[in-house]
């Protein structure tokens, strides 16, 4: 049984950890983030099959799956005197995505390929993989 479930940076999900139980619910209000939940954990199963390309290729390529808030919230955006929204990125975008149980864990991460490097340089790619 998995015990817990990790996402970073995918869609309105900027950093997850949930621990899971034999039954874990997953309630809230509409635009909560509950269907993201459920679409990373498609592209963990996808990974698994080797058919995660085509996966994020049909979400509209990676950069569509990308957190696309803001790397830094600013004291005004805590305190809700200001918008959250994001800007122009300092960092590279990162796709992350991993499971866990009692006896292995998986982790995955999605980048996009360094320019020139590729001639499909908007296909994810693996920047690494992680077995325990």
């Amino acid at each position: 049984m998995l015990t817990a479930l990790a996402i970073a940076n995918y869609r309105s999900l900027r950093d997850l950890v949930l621990p899971l139980q034999a039954l874990t619910v997953v309630a809230g209000p509409n635009g909560s983030g509950k269907s993201n939940l459920y679409r990373a954990l498609r592209l963990l199963a996808e990974t698994a099959q080797g058919g995660v390309v085509g996966a994020i290729a049909r979400e509209g390529g990676l950069a569509s799956t990308f957190w696309a808030g803001p790397e830094r919230f600013s004291r005004g955006m805590q305190s809700g005197d200001e918008p959250v929204q994001g800007g122009p990125r300092q960092q590279r975008q990162r796709l992350l995505l991993g499971f866990a149980d009692d006896e292995f864990g998986y982790a995955v991460d999605f980048g996009v390929p360094p320019a020139g490097r590729s001639a499909f340089n908007l296909d994810p790619e693996i920047k690494l993989e992680c077995l325990w």
